[in-house]
């Protein structure tokens, strides 16, 4: 009798954890669930009326929303506390997001024996509903264009750093060909995506975003200075042509062969085309290029690019600027690796990986007596590049794999949805 008694207390309570426990388990589930729902609903309601309430729930909606998906989910409004903002964890006290925690009582069964009155399953949820600060590898200007982000072949990749933003109100805002890929943070999209495409993106997709502010647009052209000619700081070094540069106006920077080119640190004001072909390298640490005229700039060659931004002053973190003015390309072929740094801003302009065709829009066919059209042969770009780039459309055509490690834009994006 004493083992049997003895036994019994042993079973209540081996029963009472598996009944109650597993109660408390599933109870959890549910009221974890039920409190992600409420918090996306409030955050939602936040989002809406941001503008008019700075992320306050100045109307209620928000609070009524977490509570009504609370009851839909058998919680009544005396187990739910909204707290906006919240009053714990990460996000405490900061505007536009909001907790939400549910007590649930849960009667005893067999583990009644050890304790008196309900257990009590206490779930969190934090969600946002707001716009916060981010950084982004690549922004896409152009406000409606119909493939202003495009990886055209089965083998382009685009793998960034940060996060990848497209203005573009068009439904097919961005276009990923087959077994192509993007690699990304977040894809924020004015517009949408071509649906063939959704499976190709590996990032967090947000449709239907307001587009985001060209951070540079108050950036201001470069001044000439002095008038400069290559010709006057070329050497020949061991049969090679080595040209040291320093800052000021040319009419143009070409370059080709074996040519070596060397900047100092300063503003490169390009009044023509900026263009490297066959094996010349260029090396300059603390330089801005800008192009003011409506050639463009082609790095084709197989030579190395060794550039970075300056570090201060006005055009701090700029490495390559295209007039505003001009629609001119921007073209990249070349199969050396890049150590390319800072940002390529090209306001009004396309920015091109190896690409062999023009674009047939209208908007650039006046261009084409600009560009050559020759076939490079299949050459690809593998390039990683600790750069980020602004301009009006980006192309990563057939065999290009681009990687972007920099992620030094500033930009905006929606924080909607769970965070804790």
């Amino acid at each position: 009798m004493v083992i049997v008694a003895v036994s019994l207390i042993l079973l209540i309570g081996v029963t009472a954890l598996a009944v109650d426990a597993g109660r408390l388990y599933r109870e959890r589930r549910n009221t974890q669930a039920a409190a992600d729902a409420a918090a996306d609903a409030a955050g939602i309601a936040l989002y809406a009326t941001r503008e008019k309430f700075g992320g306050r729930d100045g109307d209620g909606a928000a609070r009524a929303s977490a509570l009504e998906l609370a009851r839909g989910n058998g919680y009544a409004p005396d187990t739910v506390t909204v707290n906006i903002p919240p009053e714990s964890g990460s996000f405490a006290g900061q505007l536009g997001y909001v907790e939400v925690i549910i007590n649930a009582p849960i009667s005893r069964t067999f583990s009644s024996v050890f304790g008196k009155g309900d257990l009590i399953v206490t779930t969190r949820a934090v969600a946002g509903g707001t716009i916060g600060s981010g950084r982004a590898s690549v922004m896409v200007l152009d406000p409606k264009r119909k493939d202003s982000l495009k990886l055209k072949g089965k083998t382009s990749t685009l793998e960034v750093a940060g996060d990848v933003i497209v203005n573009s109100a068009n439904k097919r805002a961005v276009k990923v060909d087959k077994k192509a890929q993007l690699i990304a943070n977040h894809l924020l999209v004015a517009g949408g995506i071509d649906k063939k495409s959704k499976g190709l993106i590996d990032a967090t997709v947000m449709t239907g975003v307001e587009p985001s502010p060209d951070p540079l647009a108050s950036l201001p052209s470069p001044a000439k200075g002095t008038d400069r000619d290559p010709k006057d700081f070329k050497t020949s070094v061991g049969g090679r042509d080595v040209f040291n540069l320093l800052p000021g106006k040319y009419k143009e920077l070409k370059f080709d062969k074996d040519d070596l080119i060397k900047l100092s640190p300063g503003t490169y004001y390009v009044e023509g085309e900026i263009s490297l072909k066959d094996s010349c390298s260029i090396d300059g640490s603390g330089v801005t290029i800008y192009s003011a005229g409506k050639k463009g700039a082609k790095f084709k060659g197989s030579g190395n690019i060794t550039l970075s931004p300056p570090t201060t002053g006005t055009y701090r973190g700029v490495t390559l600027f295209q007039n505003g003015g001009s629609k001119s390309k921007i073209e990249f072929r070349n199969d050396k690796d890049l150590d390319f740094s800072g940002i390529i801003y090209a306001p009004n302009s396309e920015v091109k990986f190896k690409n062999t065709d023009l674009d047939s829009d209208e908007d650039w066919e006046s261009e084409s007596e600009d560009y050559d059209l020759e076939d490079d042969g299949g050459v690809s770009i593998v390039g990683s590049l600790a750069a980020s780039i602004i301009c009006r459309k980006l192309s990563i055509e057939k065999g290009s794999y681009v990687r972007l490690s920099g992620a030094d834009i500033n930009a905006q994006r929606p924080v909607l949805g769970l965070v804790e």
